[in-house]
């Protein structure tokens, strides 16, 4: 008996050391992940920092000074660092994660839209997805109002768009919010045979204008997710000194079109059994939707090399570079 209790006692007491070995271990691997993983936000040295204009004496005013006085944690390199969660360590990770919960419904998603449909200067629509609801917002006076677009294909109905949303009506600012679905895209009427491409930024500006003219007291606010986050990075150059926003968030930009395209073109296997038939399925969709509207002939479209498209780069060479009127396909990465 007491020799049994005494193997007892002592797997009992490996077993703690071993569990206490581990949680040691795992303490020290994480640290490590922490520190190796640690991504600095911004660098912001008040000596070597962008001079964004000169003062009237003979003086400068540099990003540093910006941020420091208007957002001071971006400053501090001791706060102004993020650590990427440890199963999403890489693009492709998050590409899957994202897609996995595109459609699910949590009490951190479960929203409701009130749409508005806008009508753009060559007869496109776009959709405009207000929360919490378009009356509310025309209420609520001076509140200042956050504008989101997403990705390629993407919509106010995706579930990350969906938790951003909701976080932002929620907080003590108590945002309102309007999700900008790309023409085509999220059940939106196609009314115009020109598409939306990653450098196309008409339809933002010209939603940017009608959200200002009705709030005409509230500051605007804008997030762009993935290539959102291009035409929205776009659109702030384009507009320069003259440009309406009062803050801008990018996500995930793709800032060089060439090298996305060039990286999502490549023939592998995630790209031609995944990434490839996702996007052209939903661009292909997308086209089919507009068959009932008639581009113009002059612009020399080859239907069939369209149809039998099965890569982006073909797809973009034949069809977005010739309806913008670009040269090659070249051109049209570099202008986007």
């Amino acid at each position: 008996m007491f020799d049994l209790l005494n193997t007892t006692t002592s797997s009992l007491s490996i077993a703690s050391a071993a569990a206490a070995a581990l949680s040691v271990a795992g303490y020290f691997r994480y640290k490590q992940y922490i520190d190796q993983c640690r991504i600095t936000v911004i660098t912001s040295d008040p000596k070597t920092s962008v001079i964004l204009r000169q003062t009237d004496n003979e003086g400068a005013v540099t990003l540093h000074d910006i941020l420091h006085s208007k957002c001071p944690s971006l400053t501090d390199a001791q706060q102004a660092y993020m650590i990427p969660t440890p199963y999403l360590g890489t693009g492709l990770l998050q590409t899957i994660y994202a897609t996995l919960r595109i459609r699910q419904r949590d009490q951190l998603s479960d929203i409701k839209y009130e749409r508005e449909l806008l009508v753009m200067e060559d007869a496109a629509t776009v959709s405009l997805d207000w929360y919490p609801g378009i009356g509310s917002c025309q209420e609520a006076g001076d509140q200042p109002i956050v504008m989101i677009m997403s990705g390629v294909g993407g919509s106010s109905h995706e579930h990350h768009i969906r938790v951003v949303v909701k976080a932002l009506a929620l907080s003590l600012l108590r945002f309102r919010v309007v999700v900008v679905n790309h023409r085509g895209t999220a059940r939106t009427p196609i009314t115009s045979a020109t598409p939306y491409d990653s450098g196309f930024t008409e339809d933002f500006r010209t939603t940017v204008a009608h959200v200002r003219e009705r709030h005409p007291c509230s500051k605007l606010i804008a997030v762009g997710f993935s290539m959102g986050a291009n035409i929205l990075t776009k659109y702030i150059g384009e507009e320069g000194t003259s440009c309406v926003l009062s803050c801008a968030v990018t996500i995930c930009c793709p800032f060089d079109i060439a090298i996305s395209g060039a990286a999502l073109n490549e023939s592998n296997m995630l790209n031609n059994y995944v990434f490839q038939p996702a996007v052209m399925g939903a661009l292909m969709r997308a086209i089919k939707r507009a068959d009932h509207l008639c581009l113009n002939p002059a612009l020399g479209l080859d239907q069939e090399r369209i149809r039998n498209a099965k890569r982006l780069w073909e797809l973009e060479e034949e069809f977005m570079v010739k309806i913008r009127g670009y040269r090659d396909l070249e051109e049209y990465y570099v202008r986007s």
